[in-house]
């Protein structure tokens, strides 16, 4: 395994200036995320080759292509076609898609029907260039619930279709039950952490990664028996939200120190 971080996280900034800071504070890898500023709304080749450039300066892998291909979208065809290109052309081995714009209480079997044969294809197609998709477990989607990232799964029929897995509700985190469902299928992880607030402990607010309710060493205890030796990539930092920008950028160092000493312990 290998402590990664999602671009997202540092998205008050320029995607070069994410990439330094993702260095200085000793991350293995980053999943470039794709939305504005980091990548624009339309392909730029020119824009995609400085962000590889850049990433090789600093000598970081790309864990994943942080999309947002979504078979509902209504660029869902142009959209697919721009994250390979990109996923190509910064050496991404996984795209991170979506799985409908329902949860699975709530979506008809022409939804599932849908999205299965629609990441089908596309799994195949990024299969060809040795890319595989993760969808990603997410509210609002059919992959909020394990059961239906399982259905999906099945439904679709393709390896090249996976999971990225993250903690659906922190206050109520489940990890054993879900990553005894799908272990098997997932190939990144999005750390993020919650605690309650202490103004109000009814309410949760975001944290370091190793302090909330989440514990992400046994977290990655359970993935391991599963096989699984990816990217565990900090996704939210805390402080984003402050008026300092030095409280977040602690909280980017201490993740990534914590990260890598826990992803250090499983590493082959």
């Amino acid at each position: 395994m290998k402590a990664g971080l999602a671009t997202i996280a540092l998205r008050k900034y320029d995607i070069f200036k994410a990439i330094d800071l993702a260095a200085e504070a000793g991350f293995a890898g980053v999943e470039i995320w794709g939305k504005p500023p980091h990548t624009p709304d339309q392909f730029d080749e020119d824009h995609t080759r400085k962000i590889l450039d850049r990433l090789r300066e600093n000598r970081l892998e790309v864990s994943m292509f942080g999309s947002y291909v979504n078979p509902c979208s209504p660029d869902y065809e142009q959209k697919k076609e721009d994250a390979l290109k990109i996923a190509r052309i910064i050496d991404a081995r996984i795209i991170r898609v979506w799985a409908g714009n329902k949860e699975p209480h709530e979506a008809p079997d022409e939804l599932w029907g849908h999205v299965a044969s629609a990441l089908h294809e596309y799994a195949l197609r990024a299969g060809e260039y040795g890319i595989e998709l993760a969808m990603e477990m997410h509210g609002g989607t059919l992959c909020f619930t394990p059961e239906g990232a399982l259905r999906i799964i099945e439904e679709a029929g393709s390896p090249y279709l996976k999971l990225n897995y993250q903690v659906a509700n922190p206050s109520v985190p489940e990890y054993e039950r879900v990553i005894a469902m799908v272990g098997d299928h997932v190939i990144n992880v999005h750390a993020q952490n919650y605690r309650p607030w202490a103004e109000d402990p009814s309410k949760m607010e975001l944290c370091l990664v190793e302090e909330g309710q989440v514990n992400y060493a046994e977290v990655l205890r359970l993935l391991s028996k599963h096989g699984f030796d990816g990217f565990v990539e900090v996704e939210f930092l805390k402080g984003e939200f402050a008026e300092s920008e030095e409280v977040m950028l602690d909280s980017l160092m201490r993740d990534a120190a914590y990260l890598s000493r826990l992803t250090a312990s499983y590493s082959r």
